[in-house]
């Protein structure tokens, strides 16, 4: 039962990867659509968000997405750019890239808005919850989902190669939430990078020990 669920995710999860009709040169296209849009933008965590688009869409390549997803990602961050985002880019690259994008910016401005709530309120669970929620209520389109969890992963990345500190209510919500999630979908390299590096900004000091013992039992080896 076990090998019939993962080969189902993974079946599911390659299906979802390439949901997208292709298009001649599609990638290059939406990058050099989203480019003009993106110059000089930054995102919260100060990262530029044409470098964030580049890391995401190379993220999505590894894990096995298609050019056409890849594609996306550009289309994702230009969309909130533009007066009618709906109408331009269907009008560029047709209505499954423009319902794509415009569900991804929706889905990062529902979290934003559970964040501002949950800070407010000063419970740090109830941030959780309500991301965790926020992002099964639109995992009934897993392209969405992988892009928030390509996303996330990206960030990490920034904040550990930045030296920036991450911000503690972020890295608990990557390892509660987004780890679980990409678990389940099967992506076991997200899950195992988000978990290592949730905690190591969670627990810097352990995560320094750790790492030491391994490097000694690798010099003993």
């Amino acid at each position: 039962m076990k090998h019939n669920g993962e080969t189902q995710r993974a079946s599911l999860l390659s299906a979802s990867l390439q949901d997208l009709p292709d298009q001649p040169e599609a990638l290059t296209r939406a990058r050099a659509f989203a480019q003009p849009l993106l110059m000089g933008a930054t995102l919260d965590t100060g990262e530029d968000v044409l470098a964030h688009a580049d890391a995401v869409a190379q993220i999505l390549s590894v894990i096995g997405g298609s050019e056409a997803m890849q594609a996306a990602c550009y289309l994702v961050y230009a969309a909130e750019h533009l007066q009618k985002p709906e109408e331009v880019i269907a009008k560029a690259f047709g209505p499954s890239y423009a319902e794509l994008a415009l569900e991804t910016t929706r889905l990062i401005r529902v979290q934003r808005q559970a964040r501002a709530v949950a800070a407010e309120s000063q419970v740090a669970a109830l941030q959780t919850e309500n991301v965790r929620k926020m992002l099964l209520a639109f995992s009934r389109d897993l392209r969405v989902v992988l892009l928030r969890l390509a996303s996330r992963l990206q960030t990490l990345r920034y904040y550990a190669a930045s030296k920036q500190p991450c911000p503690l209510a972020l890295a608990r919500e990557s390892m509660q939430v987004f780890a679980p999630l990409a678990n389940r979908l099967g992506i076991w390299q997200i899950k195992w990078e988000l978990e290592d590096l949730a905690f190591r900004f969670q627990q810097p000091d352990e995560y320094k020990r750790i790492a030491r013992l391994l490097d000694e039992k690798r010099v003993a080896r």
